[in-house]
């Protein structure tokens, strides 16, 4: 079931800012981090900012399809292999188009 438009993976200093920016503006919004505990931190993070619409994930597939069609995907990920391991695992699922 889709319950957010945008989704960020890649959950370090300037991806959890980013994600909390886009909730504080009333966009609900998908998080994930090959880290986990990244994204318990963030949603974490988004409670006690005021309850922020911040939804967390620890695997790619869920991530992805928590996102409505057609699916925006914001990545901040470290370039090089994290980069390519984030896209490969998120492939799969995202589809074409």
């Amino acid at each position: 079931m889709a319950v957010t438009r945008i989704g960020l993976a890649g959950l370090a200093v300037m991806g959890q800012n980013l994600a909390l920016n886009i909730a504080e503006k009333g966009f609900p919004i998908s998080v994930y981090n090959r880290t986990t505990s990244k994204v318990d931190e963030t949603v974490q993070r988004a409670k006690v900012e005021g309850n922020l619409p911040v939804y967390g994930f620890h695997d790619p597939a869920s991530f992805v399809n928590s996102i409505q069609k057609p699916r925006v995907v914001i990545m901040l990920v470290k370039a090089g292999a994290p980069v390519d391991q984030t896209i490969g695992n998120s492939c799969s699922t995202l589809g074409a188009g």
